[in-house]
């Protein structure tokens, strides 16, 4: 068992840059609908950062299994800092919105991966890094009225996807 959560444990990063590379600003039907729920329905944002939230603390899991260190403690606390919906809700939005911070946070993941018992710190940067970049934009969510004015349920999909991002 210790060797299928070393396993998913290194998979994991790959598999969160293959779906960033996939999905990102690509005009699937999937994804259309997938941002069309994320802006119009509140429940779609809080099922997202549920499922965001059930990732990490599997990771978190798989680390402690695996390698159990202080860096898993840290990440771990973080995590559960964030199982408050708010604070999950802002740091996505702080990171969607400012580009700094999303930088920033993306530098800690890597100096983090560089350090071979950051490894579960790594993990929970990278993971609030993708999931902030499919959020909706603040822009977006406080002119859904402006999808009231659309007519149809495709040029209300095309607004939202020239706006998302």
């Amino acid at each position: 068992m210790i060797h299928t959560l070393t396993i998913i444990r290194f998979l994991f990063p790959f598999l969160l840059l293959l779906a960033f590379f996939c999905l990102y600003k690509k005009q699937y039907r999937c994804m259309k609908s997938f941002m069309w729920r994320m802006v119009v329905f509140g429940s779609a944002r809080k099922f997202y950062v549920s499922i965001m939230m059930l990732a990490l603390i599997f990771i978190n899991w798989c680390c402690c299994m695996t390698d159990p260190n202080l860096a898993v403690g840290l990440s771990s606390i973080l995590t559960l800092a964030l199982l408050n919906r708010r604070i999950a809700d802002s740091t996505l939005h702080i990171l969607h919105e400012r580009k700094r911070f999303w930088n920033i946070t993306l530098l800690i993941a890597v100096v983090c991966y560089a350090i071979p018992y950051m490894n579960s710190v790594f993990q929970l940067f990278s993971l609030l890094s993708v999931a902030a970049v499919f959020y909706p934009s603040e822009r977006v969510l406080q002119q859904k009225s402006v999808l009231e004015d659309c007519d149809s349920f495709k040029s209300q999909v095309e607004w939202i996807m020239k706006n998302y991002y």
